[in-house]
Order: structure tokens, then sequence, then C-alpha cells
């Protein structure tokens, strides 16, 4: 046990002595921008990792006691310990894994479609003005038309040095509408998630339903496709059109959930290139970036199942 696990420690039984520490699991690698401790599977705490990092972890508490009258979906109830430190219930499931999804059956896979599709309609359904009385700022992940174009010219010139003349192609392809489009960003800004990737929506494996969402901390006012962007990444289109059967998508907003789709992957290089130049590898981490492909081994699909029964 090192250092600032040892330090985590001490606080923990200082600040909760009645808590059990015979079973405590020290996760630093899934957050961010915060070290994870896990107490008998019973409670989570947080903690900022950079003094900046803080910001997030209270973005994250004061989310979740806004929006947990609004959702169904259980949420980890979170309690602020000080400035840097964190503490919620811990939620009992696994990442909301492709391969796990794909595996299902017809039925559990559009009940998970249901559940999130239920939760996102719920989320950015929020009246504006009741999370402004709240005190919800915008998310991080949020940008102007103007925001996204600077960014976009950056990104390009940090590594397109680095790409082949069909990935220049291929990524031309995905500005150039953006770039055509004055009105391509306009939306009504609504409560977001702003990081809905599969680690943060939980499995329970016995019920084979959604058992919870976390990882509030990019929480707050910003683009409803950004959310649904980030499911199409990680768990395709065709899973966020059975969605749609509960939670209606606009054209305009499919669109622009799959331009953040496409382009998370080289916003991610565009970080390399900067730590490749700054020689600064401290914060990096190699990404599983799902295909829409089938898991190794899969004979027959849940839909061609369902379809052989008709």
């Amino acid at each position: 046990m090192n250092s600032n696990e040892l330090k985590y420690m001490e606080l923990i039984k200082s600040r909760y002595p009645q808590l059990d520490l015979s079973k405590i699991e020290f996760n630093k690698t899934d957050g961010s921008y915060s070290d994870v401790a896990i107490v008998n599977n019973e409670a989570v705490f947080k903690f900022a990792r950079y003094d900046w990092s803080a910001t997030y972890l209270r973005n994250e508490a004061d989310v979740i006691r806004f929006i947990q009258d609004f959702v169904d979906l259980p949420l980890p109830d979170v309690e602020l310990v000080d400035q840097n430190v964190t503490k919620r219930r811990f939620i009992k499931g696994s990442p909301l894994y492709r391969n796990l999804l794909l595996k299902s059956d017809y039925q559990t896979q559009d009940a998970i479609a249901k559940q999130i599709a239920t939760f996102l309609h719920q989320l950015h359904t929020i009246p504006v003005k009741k999370a402004q009385h709240a005190n919800i700022g915008y998310s991080q992940m949020n940008r102007t038309q103007e925001e996204w174009l600077a960014e976009l010219e950056t990104m390009q010139r940090k590594i397109l040095h680095y790409c082949t003349d069909y990935v220049k192609e291929y990524l031309r392809q995905i500005i150039q509408p953006v770039i055509d489009n004055e009105k391509f960003f306009d939306f009504q800004s609504v409560l977001i998630h702003g990081d809905l990737t599969p680690n943060h929506i939980l499995f329970d494996k016995s019920s084979r339903k959604v058992s919870g969402i976390i990882g509030f901390s990019n929480a707050g006012f910003g683009d409803p496709a950004y959310d649904i962007g980030m499911l199409i990444d990680h768990l395709g289109e065709n899973f966020v059109k059975r969605m749609s059967r509960y939670y209606p998508i606009s054209p305009a907003c499919l669109d622009r959930a799959r331009f953040y789709a496409y382009i998370s992957n080289f916003m991610w290089f565009r970080d390399v290139c900067d730590m490749i130049s700054t020689r600064d590898f401290s914060r990096f981490q190699i990404p599983a970036k799902d295909r829409d492909i089938f898991p190794l081994g899969t004979l027959t699909t849940a839909f061609e199942i369902k379809a052989s029964k008709k």
C-alpha cells in the first residue's frame, strides 16, 4: 500500500469510524481525475487527483443531488466529505460492455435500450429553470459552433502530420458538413450526462437490467446529441435506433450525435500528440475502441433468432 492509499485510509477512518475497512479496493486507473476506494462493496470514495480536479467531484455531487428526483434509474447518492473527497453508495453492477450487450437475447437488449432511453428522456426534459435555480452550470463538453470550428482547426494542425492521405480524407468528410452548415450546432441546451460511456452504465447480470448510472463529473447544460453520440460511439447506431422507440431523436440531433461519435477518436489522438510534444505521458490511458463487430464465438445474433421464430 503506497503513501496515498495510506493517507486515504486514514481519512476514511477519521470521518467514518463505524466503517469496516477489512476489505478495501483501490482503483487508480478508471478515473481520469480522481482515485477511487471501494469499501466492502458498500461505499465508494473518490479523491481528487489534482487540485483543479476537485471541481469535477463537487459538480458531480451537485448534479446528482438535483436530478435524483427526476430520474428512475438508481444514482450514486453522493456526499461531499470535503472539497477534495466525496462518498457515495456502492451500486452493484458491471460496465455495460458491448460484447455483453450483443450476447444478450433480444428481449434483454430491448429492455436495456428502453431503460437508457427513458433515463435520457427524463434527464433531458428536466425544466431548465429548475436546474438554473439549483446553480447547475454548463457541461465541460458544451461548445458553440465557433468553438468547435476552432477546436477542429487546432486538432487538424496537431494530428495531420501523423495521418495518411486516406485518414486525412476520412477526417475531411466528417468535418466538412460541419463547416458548410452554419446551423449545424443549433440546439436547445438541456441537462446532459456528459460522459455516458459503457463504464458509467452499470448492468446487473442477475436481473439482466441496468442497475444504475454513474460518472456525472462532466454533467451540466449542453447538447442532448452529445449523450447520444457517446452511445453511438460505443454501443452502435443500431442500438441507438432501438432506443428511439422510447425516446424519439430528430434527424438533426442524430447527425450531431454521429459527428460527436466520429470525432471522439480523433480528439483522443490530439491529446496523444500533445503528450508526444511535451513528453508527458502521466495521464496516458489506452482506450478500448468498440466497433460494429459481433463478439468472438457469436454464431447467431439476437435479431436473427427473433427473425427465425416468425
